[in-house]
């Protein structure tokens, strides 16, 4: 089995190219122990060919057979720290010297033989461990394994003695793990397991394969798909999966397995030896009922929705038709209201004199209309439309009782005493007395009703707990432990015991103080440090005034503008995007491809296939089809074997996923950074991140409503983070556009690219109190920009201090007894955000509680009113800071315009109904976005140093350059023309000429 990619055979054991600087000093800098043991040689070329042979050797773990592969730099570098000519190395070339020499670096540096008995037990052990509990591509392993060998001064066998023996010990590794996976069910489960590959009469007309039906995801939200999400429960049940351990298999591999099973067609699990086709299966079936229950709730959750908004939306349009009757009723009755007032009527005469100013009835019926038409703020729901809906909620009743065993985070709650009574009542009607025992745990406009309708009364309840258990659901009051979507994120915090333990380490981490009143005290000094300095840059700033309206002052925040480019360094803009070379899109890619092997980073799901030849091509193609929205038609060939339309079908669901697409776009932002021009434009410290919308036209669980955005349909939010030199390194997909700040900390937690942003800029979507507080517990700088001036809200924590102009807009007090009293829970929120025991979004849900959040979460909202007050009087005060909050922003924006470019297909409809599907897409579009970039900065670097070649007492300063951008491409064609061929002019890194 091959399991080493085509550039590691092809520079195994020799070199590669150039080694960089830092590798040169590494594995070549000769130290006083080396320079002594050479000068007991005789001659230069001895001396020479010895160092070099132990530089090598060093840097390839192995003995070169062969010299003229040695790069005259490595023996440039090694010539002058020993002070010979370069040249005598072409003087060493007797044999035996050679062979002494290396015979005497292996005793004097300690290397050990490959094949010795010791060494093999030890590598096998490290390898085996490697492969059992490592996820990573085999190719990245061969590497870590290599590195190891080279490290440890092993010498390394021949490439097919090393790619056997990791490759046996891989197929050894799977094979354990297939073992253990089947000895976990019983003898009798295992057949049922296996019977999943089987057909069965799924009607009286229609056969079926048991598993190609628990695969299939749900489509869209509507009853037949919420029915046949509970059957998909109903069969993973049938399996004792919460009794299964399998604890001793490393989770990646599980998800690994479960993963294949579930994206590759059924035949290729059928042709599967017994013990991994069952080992697959059991992964599936443990993976995968959490999938599924997931699925099925998010269903249910858009469903029940969907008929509570309608009947929202039903009674609005009603109170809207009755606005002119309570006007005309509201009329009266102030007239009314006013003459008793003003000629204070006493209480006997009172019904008398308002009879002489309106007739009782109408009076009695006015009071009426006002009744009938003005609702509470708090109760919103039309019930007579619910309940003309009932039998929708009634009909899914009894498999929500069955197939969802949810557990409440509070069992004094609401939900969990309505639901209690449900579960005991099972098919039962609920009587009057019934709800006695639960009126209290009724929302008040659903006992209001029942008083009144008592006949009502089973479907009230009925329609009342699903709308309870939905909210909950959404708020994360309502759980099930297996699940991922719908978890108590609470109980993912770090355990209390081990918090113990890991507590003084978290706040070293995270530079905060321990206890609460001690860091009440650190807030205190840093918001008044912050108070001081904006008032003392007040009167040079211009970002903000104070302003007298109706008798009050108002703090008044000044829109900042974007600054206006002179002609002059326009025309030096337009010089330099001038000699970009035109190229069509697939050139770009195969030119960064052969530049970094982006390709390499695609590996097949199962690890286990050798590579295809071209795979590169295919995967180029199909990274284009997608990403510009196109399909694969246009980019097939059926002449080229890597362009088949089926090839690239096989390669897209076998080698485009998540992983893969992160991976290598982590390998562009990497090989971005080394670059000179991206830290012109910034140093990677500063990031933002927005959503771009796509409407998705196909029915999807996955996508959401918003006219603004989608207008009547449905879509989805691509938020994703640029840095401040414009690369992008992390995207999310979202439903619809909930709100961008659930995901905003998430994203940032979650990217793996080397970036490590500290301060963070977003839009108003991305803001909340809450999340000032996590992201400044964080040792994170959120800065939004404020759009308006009702948004400069500021608080204080010294009630005494005196803020001068601004004590008259400080007078909302932060509750520092709150955030004291929660201090160790906020840090350990923290901690375990920091060590990833939590999800962000769900846990910011959890905090929130649906507008009524928990005390946790209001004494993180009291320290997010601590952050947000500092960088508010830093933006209303520093126009710096708030310019580049807009700049960074700007670029975001403009990033989204390269999206939409490339993105052009289907009028840039999404028709993805599942979401693996939307995610690699947008993935896809985010990673051919980066290797455009890229592109560009390479070719603007090369177009500015012709311009300084052409002109040398032209002066391109930093600030000129920081005006061009990677985002440029008028110079690219992105429709019509795909051709997949590499340019073998470029192979060696060269680029293609300017235009003059």
């Amino acid at each position: 089995m091959k399991i080493m990619s085509n550039e590691q055979r092809q520079f195994f054991g020799i070199y590669a190219g150039i080694p960089s600087d830092e590798q040169l000093v590494k594995y070549f800098h000769l130290d006083d122990y080396d320079k002594s043991v050479i000068q007991s040689l005789r001659t230069e070329s001895t001396r020479l060919g010895f160092a070099v042979q132990l530089g090598s050797v060093r840097f390839l773990g192995t003995f070169l057979s062969e010299f003229t592969t040695i790069p005259v730099e490595v023996i440039d570098y090694i010539a002058d720290q020993l002070s010979i000519d370069s040249s005598y190395f072409g003087l060493y070339t007797r044999i035996p010297t050679i062979k002494e020499h290396a015979l005497m670096i292996q005793k004097l540096y300690s290397y050990r033989q490959f094949n010795d008995k010791s060494v093999l037990e030890y590598l096998e052990k490290w390898v085996y461990e490697g492969a059992w509990y490592s996820t990573e591509q085999e190719s990245l392993l061969t590497d870590r394994f290599l590195n190891k060998c080279i490290n440890e001064k092993i010498l390394l066998p021949g490439l097919t003695t090393f790619e056997r023996f990791v490759s046996r010990i891989i197929e050894e590794v799977s094979k354990d793990i297939e073992e253990t996976l089947i000895n976990v069910p019983d003898e009798k489960e295992l057949e049922r397991i296996d019977q999943l590959t089987t057909l069965f009469l799924s009607s009286s007309t229609a056969f079926s394969i048991k598993l190609d039906v628990l695969k299939e995801p749900l489509k869209d939200v509507s009853y037949f798909e919420i029915k046949r999400g509970f059957e998909r429960v109903k069969e993973f049940n049938l399996f004792a999966v919460d009794s299964w351990d399998l604890s001793s298999v490393p989770k990646g591999k599980v998800k690994l397995f479960a993963e294949y099973t579930a994206k590759t067609k059924i035949q290729n699990i059928q042709r599967m030896p017994q013990n991994k086709r069952l080992a697959h299966l059991i992964s599936f079936i443990s993976e995968y009922r959490v999938v599924a229950m997931d699925e099925l709730l998010l269903t249910l959750e858009k469903y029940f929705t969907g008929i509570i908004n309608l009947a929202k939306k039903k009674e609005q349009k009603e109170r809207l038709r009755s606005l002119k009757d309570l006007d005309n009723a509201a009329t009266m009755l102030s007239f009314v209201v006013g003459n008793l007032i003003d000629n204070q009527i006493s209480s006997e005469n009172l019904v008398t004199y308002i009879q002489t100013l309106r007739e009782k009835q109408e009076v009695v019926e006015a009071v009426s209309k006002v009744n009938r038409i003005v609702r509470s703020d708090k109760d919103p729901i039309a019930i007579k439309e619910l309940l003309n809906s009932y039998s929708k909620f009634k009909r899914l009743l009894p498999d929500i009782l069955t197939y969802i065993p949810f557990l409440v985070n509070a069992p004094e709650s609401k939900i969990a005493g309505v639901w209690n009574l449900l579960k005991e009542k099972g098919y039962q009607k609920i009587s009057v007395e019934d709800y006695k025992s639960i009126q209290k745990f009724l929302p008040q406009k659903w006992q209001n009703f029942i008083e009144l309708n008592l006949d009502q009364t089973d479907k009230g309840i009925v329609i009342a707990a699903i709308e309870l258990f939905i909210k909950g659901l959404k708020a994360h009051v309502v759980y099930l432990p297996y699940s991922h979507r719908y978890n108590d994120p609470l109980q993912h915090l770090i355990p209390k015991k081990l918090w113990e333990e890991q507590r003084k380490s978290f706040v070293s981490q995270l530079g905060v103080a321990e206890k609460g009143a001690q860091a009440v005290d650190a807030f205190k000094t840093s918001l008044a440090l912050s108070y001081d300095e904006t008032i003392r840059n007040w009167k040079d700033s211009n970002m903000a005034r104070i302003e007298e309206k109706n008798g009050c002052s108002e703090l008044v925040v000044i829109p900042i503008k974007r600054r206006e480019i002179p002609n002059k360094l326009s025309s030096f803009i337009v010089s330099v995007y001038k000699q970009m070379p035109n190229i069509d899109l697939p050139e770009s890619l195969l030119e960064i491809n052969q530049r970094l092997g982006l390709t390499e980073c695609f590996s097949h799901l199962t690890e286990n296939k050798s590579r295809m030849e071209d795979l590169d091509i295919s995967i180029l193609a199909v990274l284009l089809a997608e990403a510009c929205n196109i399909g694969l038609s246009p980019v097939s060939k059926s002449s080229m074997e890597s362009l088949k339309n089926d090839r690239l079908s096989y390669v897209s669901q076998n080698y485009i996923r998540i992983d893969t697409l992160t991976a290598a776009s982590n390998k562009i932002v990497e090989a971005y950074q080394k670059l000179a021009l991206p830290y012109v434009w910034g140093n990677g410290e500063i990031a933002s991140a927005d959503g771009i919308r796509f409407t998705t036209p196909k029915k999807s669980i996955h996508s959401g409503h918003n006219p603004k955005y989608f207008g009547k349909g449905k879509g989805i939010t691509y938020y994703n983070f640029v840095s401040d030199s414009y690369v992008g390194f992390h995207g999310i997909v979202i439903p619809g556009t909930i709100r961008d700040s659930v995901y905003l900390l998430e994203g940032l937690l979650n990217q793996t690219s080397i970036l490590t942003p500290g301060q963070i800029m977003s839009d108003t979507a991305g803001y909340s109190d809450l999340v000032f507080g996590l992201f400044g517990i964080l040792g994170f700088q959120f800065s939004p920009r404020i759009a308006k001036s009702s948004e400069t809200k500021i608080w204080r924590i010294d009630k005494n201090a005196n803020y001068g102009l601004l004590k008259d807009h400080s007078k909302n007090y932060v509750n520092i007894d709150l955030i004291e009293r929660e201090w160790d829970e906020i840090l350990r929120v923290a901690g375990s955000l920091k060590s990833g025991t939590v999800q962000a979004s769900h846990l910011i849900r959890a905090l929130q509680n649906q507008g009524n959040p928990t005390s946790l979460g209001k004494a993180i909202i009291e320290v997010g009113k601590i952050f947000k007050t500092k960088h508010q009087l830093r933006y209303m005060s520093d126009e710096e800071y708030a310019r580049g909050i807009l700049e960074q922003l700007n670029k975001g924006e403009s990033k989204h315009s390269l999206y939409r470019k490339i993105c052009y297909g289907k009028n840039g409809r999404i028709y993805q109904s599942y979401f693996d599907g939307m995610e690699n897409q947008l993935n896809a579009l985010g990673l051919i976005a980066n290797i455009i970039i890229y592109w560009n900065a390479l070719y603007i670097e090369q177009a500015v140093a012709q311009l300084q070649n052409l002109d040398s007492g032209r002066e391109i300063t930093e600030d000129k350059l920081r005006l061009l951008s990677p985002l440029v491409s008028e110079h690219i064609n992105f429709m019509g023309k795909y051709s997949f061929k590499y340019n073998d002019q470029l192979k060696d890194g060269e680029l293609r000429p300017l235009r003059q």
